[in-house]
């Protein structure tokens, strides 16, 4: 990115548990952990400035940290846990923490 260019950055949230398919993000897929699918499609867009992955999972933090160091990880405060919390207030959390020109 050149100087002028708008910082994109790419917000993930990623919960630990899921009320419909438990353990979804970190669970196999085609020998695969659904995360992994995510980050490496979003690493391929050039115009990406900045990974961000939200999540409240220790699981997700550990693996993020050893396989994609370059993606920063937010921890989930507690009060943004809940089955009930709207996605937009997870983001505008998300959005306070990091800087950039669109998300």
């Amino acid at each position: 990115m050149t100087r002028g260019e708008p910082r994109i950055v790419a917000l993930v949230p990623m919960r630990h548990h899921s009320q419909r398919v438990p353990g979804k993000n970190y669970r196999p897929l085609a020998g695969k952990p659904l995360y992994v699918y995510i980050l490496t499609t979003l690493f391929a867009c050039e115009e990406i400035a900045e990974i961000v992955v939200d999540t409240d999972s220790p699981i997700i933090k550990q693996s993020v940290a050893s396989d994609f160091p370059t993606v920063r990880v937010i921890d989930r405060p507690e009060h943004l846990r809940g089955d009930d919390v709207p996605m937009n207030e997870v983001l505008q959390y998300d959005i306070m923490q990091v800087s950039a020109s669109f998300y």
